[in-house]
């Protein structure tokens, strides 16, 4: 009885995979970008998108000893905080891409917005699968049934002051070095990544559109800084 129990549960777990990819697998808080993928081999039966091909990521860390509550989450009143989840008619599937150690969450009790902070132990990621109106989701997924592990949010990709800041559509740089420059929106989509060593002190983005708030993400030498801004 104990072979067939493993079995069913072997199978079970390798149904699951099938309908939900993540890469890189297994991934953990460390892992940077990760890439998830449902429904390539044709089984929606998770979430049925119902040919609606714009659907929206609902996600949330678990960080105590209680699997039940999400301790830091997207803010579930503004669908402007999920993640975009939209069918790509190239990889026959919906797919979005996710930094999730350097998105802002609500933390609760309090539903401050912040960054995930250093050293934090973060033992799953849940998502919710949702149309844009919200008026159908999924049940609660946890990553951990898709090669999530539990781990230790590293110092080192931990927030930093650079000494960046932004003004407008301009980024202005305290020294002169190399930078990895990542703007995202703030459903987690990347809107655009520069590489490149500045030798003056500040960076215009063309690609900011007025009236819109971003994540920027900046790596440097000294480590990685996070930080929201509104493009009046």
């Amino acid at each position: 009885m104990k072979h067939f129990i493993l079995f069913c549960f072997f199978n079970a777990s390798l149904f699951l995979s099938a309908q939900i990819v993540i890469n890189p697998n297994p991934v953990d808080i460390n892992s940077g970008i990760l890439t998830i993928t449902y429904g390539s081999q044709g089984d929606y039966s998770l979430f049925d998108p119902m040919g609606d091909p714009n659907l929206l990521l609902y996600t949330g860390l678990q960080t105590d000893a209680d699997p039940l509550t999400w301790d830091y989450h997207d803010d579930f009143s503004d669908t402007n905080t999920f993640v975009v989840f939209n069918f790509d008619t190239t990889l026959n599937a919906y797919v979005a891409q996710i930094d999730v150690a350097g998105r802002m969450y609500q933390e609760e009790p309090s539903l401050n917005v912040v960054n995930l902070p250093a050293n934090t132990v973060v033992n799953d990621w849940y998502f919710i699968i949702a149309t844009t109106d919200l008026s159908r989701q999924s049940a609660d997924l946890k990553g951990s049934d898709y090669g999530w592990q539990a781990a230790t949010l590293s110092n080192k990709i931990a927030n930093k002051d650079l000494g960046v800041k932004a003004v407008k559509n301009v980024l202005l740089f305290s020294k002169k070095e190399f930078y990895e420059i990542e703007l995202y929106d703030l459903t987690g989509r990347l809107v655009l990544k520069i590489n490149r060593r500045m030798e003056e002190d500040y960076l215009e983005i063309f690609t900011m559109q007025p009236k819109t708030f971003y994540i920027i993400k900046i790596s440097g030498l000294q480590g990685q800084q996070v930080f929201k801004h509104y493009f009046l």
